[in-house]
């Protein structure tokens, strides 16, 4: 579906570069071309398959948000650099992240 939709496919993508510019920015030697390898490689997956913390939003798992978009979006600030795709879905996942168990206590 991500792949499908332009919106979505736009914001996998700012998600990604956003994470990549961090990574530069911290000393990581990532390719110039590696974000445009990983959505190609992203054609080549089934369409049916769903990252893992999708599969724990849907089954009310605790989720890894704060180890993935939310750390990039706290380390880029940290850095004076802008992640806001990263800090939007973040803010978005917070009220899932304890799961559906923790809502219920």
């Amino acid at each position: 579906m991500i792949r499908e939709d332009p919106d979505l496919r736009a914001m996998f993508e700012q998600a990604m570069r956003e994470t990549w510019q961090l990574g530069r920015h911290r000393g990581v030697k990532l390719a110039d071309d590696f974000i445009e390898a990983r959505m190609k490689f992203a054609e080549t997956l089934p369409y049916e398959m769903k990252a893992s913390m999708a599969h724990d939003l849907e089954a009310g798992n605790k989720l890894e948000a704060p180890w993935l978009c939310g750390a990039v979006a706290r380390m880029a600030r940290e850095a004076g650099l802008q992640a806001p795709v990263n800090a939007t879905v973040f803010a978005a996942l917070k009220p899932y992240i304890n799961g559906a168990q923790a809502k219920a206590s």
